[in-house]
């Protein structure tokens, strides 16, 4: 085949890449919209329920349809009840759901907000929910309400405006609504009976426990201290006070008893230390190892000091002790090196040792010394030592072929060096070097 053919071959693949590219790209902007449109007009409040349900179970926060009813039938609490009981909702701000409408030919034109709700956040609290939960499944109820409402109070502090199980779990952090969620995700998966309770704009709970309801309010157990509150934990309606409505069926509130609130804390592992050390080790040890290699890599390309030796590849550089302006002069003047004892002196040797052994006893060194250019073939096992004066071009072909194998920096400039000296050498017979 020939370059021609290879030149179109290699067109052809770059076209496809990029055409996969750009599809993979297109098809991600439209799975990742937040926006979801029914088709047809809804013409009935289970059309319209089952619609909703959809567009939450595919993480979508903005929903546009159109009904032939008055869309004040929707129950914003139902719709997050069910979501959340299904597991394809993290929960979020209740007072943050609305809906709007406007009326259009087919009856109204609705679009309702559930404050972007997202698969991954869903997916991740679910996870953590089951883990949370499983670390209170052997005990009995009244010890499943306690240990969990103690140790999301201990688990989390109160921040306005930040709600959401998903944030209460993995940030340690919510409002009303992250402590209420919690609570109901958790409850169901212990299989305690338990309903979210919402009012004023504000969230809570009521469960049950040896066939009575109780009223049980997580986030007003927080004190905002190191320190756990019973003030709304298992209260009947009497003692209920300060919340839009109750709802209890128990004549009678329970007093907390059992264990501390530190033990129910103690047997759940700190989930957001070991997420928090999982993040910084997929994250910061690649990048700790990227700035060590550029570190080591930098620092083998940084100057050599003279003196020094210098590795890249298989060749190594014995980098010479006089300065490069001398080194510079004695390229150029060869013989009057030879016959300046000083300026010889302070010449020294200069090494391009092309390939080395394992045990560095076999080398093949291609040199300069006191202005003479030589190969050196060293064998130390078989007590070898050959050494040959060579031309200038000979060894300057050489730094030709360092500069096509070698990725150095370094080498390079070392190289570059060189062969700009070389355009000044000449022979001893004073004719012109070949190019």
């Amino acid at each position: 085949m020939d370059s021609g053919d290879n030149s179109k071959k290699k067109k052809i693949i770059k076209i496809v890449v990029l055409t996969v590219i750009l599809f993979l790209v297109g098809l991600w902007f439209i799975l990742s919209r937040d926006s979801y449109y029914a088709d047809g007009v809804l013409n009935s409040e289970r059309d319209v329920y089952a619609t909703i349900n959809d567009a939450v179970s595919k993480g979508k926060g903005e929903i546009y349809f159109k009904t032939s009813i008055s869309p004040t039938f929707i129950d914003l609490f139902a719709i997050m009840d069910n979501a959340t009981a299904n597991g394809s909702y993290a929960g979020c701000e209740l007072y943050a759901l609305r809906y709007e409408y406007e009326y259009c030919p087919e009856g109204y034109d609705i679009h309702l907000h559930l404050s972007e709700p997202s698969k991954f956040a869903s997916w991740m609290t679910e996870m953590r929910v089951k883990m949370i939960a499983s670390k209170f499944e052997d005990l009995d109820d009244y010890e499943k309400i306690k240990g969990v409402h103690d140790y999301l109070v201990l688990l989390n502090r109160y921040v306005a405006f930040e709600g959401g199980a998903y944030s209460a779990l993995y940030k340690g952090r919510s409002s009303c609504s992250g402590y209420a969620f919690s609570f109901y995700a958790i409850m169901r998966e212990l299989g305690v009976p338990v309903t979210m309770e919402t009012g004023g704009a504000h969230a809570w709970n009521r469960v049950q426990l040896n066939g009575e309801w109780y009223n049980i309010d997580v986030t007003w157990d927080d004190n905002g201290v190191d320190d756990v509150s019973y003030n709304y934990f298992l209260k009947c309606d009497a003692d209920w006070r300060g919340h839009h409505h109750g709802g209890a069926t128990a004549t009678a509130s329970v007093a907390p008893t059992g264990k501390s609130a530190r033990e129910y804390y103690g047997m759940v592992p700190n989930y957001i230390l070991i997420g928090e050390i999982i993040i910084i080790s997929i994250f910061v040890i690649p990048v700790a190892i990227l700035a060590i290699h550029l570190f080591k890599k930098k620092k083998r390309e940084a100057p050599i000091e003279k003196g020094q030796a210098m590795v890249t590849g298989n060749w190594m550089f014995l980098m010479p002790q006089f300065a490069a302006s001398a080194f510079d002069a004695g390229l150029n003047e060869p013989a009057g090196i030879n016959q300046n004892a000083e300026n010889s002196g302070n010449m020294g040797r200069f090494e391009v040792i092309r390939k080395f052994s394992a045990d560095r006893r076999k080398k093949d060194i291609w040199g300069l010394e006191n202005g003479r250019f030589f190969r050196e073939i060293v064998d130390e096992t078989a007590n070898k030592n050959e050494r040959l004066e060579i031309p200038p071009n000979v060894f300057f072909d050489e730094l030709d072929f360092l500069i096509t194998v070698s990725r150095s920096n370094n080498s390079r400039e070392l190289c570059d060096s060189l062969m700009k000296a070389r355009a000044d050498i000449t022979y001893q017979d004073n004719s012109p070097r070949p190019v």
